[in-house]
């Protein structure tokens, strides 16, 4: 289901994803965008106390380094009939509930295997926690930024989201609004 999933065993044993802390080294994260690598080392642990926002830093477990992070907040969207169909989605409601990823980004320095793809597949495992808690959640949404790379919808669909097209029926010019059903194997 996700992109270069068969590196994510060689992966799994070199890091550690934990919350949000101002003990790590935010200042040495570089993504090679200003606008995320801001929201890590200033914005972040704002939205953490507004609760607005969860953030989790995928560690090295050698040297510490941010890989990368991805930070989550409750979502829903809407579902029009055509579409239900169309995608087989037998959902009684029109608006449906998500776990919505707000920013998702990976070090420059770690580009050589899939973590990006690797934190989107960790994101399953918020969503069952959600679900053990009580809380009903299928979906996995994101607003795929194309402000700097236009080409960010792309890799989404690399690891199995498909385009809400409700939402993007709008005009909008920043983002494309995106969604994996994590059940869809069931």
């Amino acid at each position: 289901m996700f992109y270069r999933e068969d590196e994510f065993e060689e992966i799994l044993p070199k890091v550690e994803l934990v919350n949000f802390s101002l003990g790590y080294r935010l200042r040495d994260f570089d993504c090679g965008s200003e606008d995320y690598n801001v929201f890590l080392s200033h914005d972040a642990q704002s939205y953490i106390n507004q609760n607005i926002s969860q953030v989790k830093l995928l560690i090295n477990k050698q040297n510490g380094d941010i890989i990368g992070y991805i930070a989550y907040n409750a979502d829903s969207f809407l579902l029009d009939p055509e579409e239900k169909a169309k995608e087989k989605l037998d959902i009684p409601f029109n608006s449906v509930p998500a776990l919505k990823i707000g920013k998702l980004a990976v070090d420059k320095n770690y580009k050589d295997l899939p973590y990006g793809s690797f934190l989107l597949w960790l994101s399953l495992g918020i969503l069952e926690k959600i679900n053990e808690s009580g809380v009903g959640c299928r979906f996995i949404t994101v607003d795929a930024d194309i402000t700097e790379r236009p080409d960010t919808p792309d890799f989404y669909s690399k690891n199995g989201f498909v385009l809400n097209e409700r939402v993007n029926k709008k005009s909008r010019t920043q983002s494309i609004s995106m969604r994996l059903d994590a059940f869809l194997d069931e």
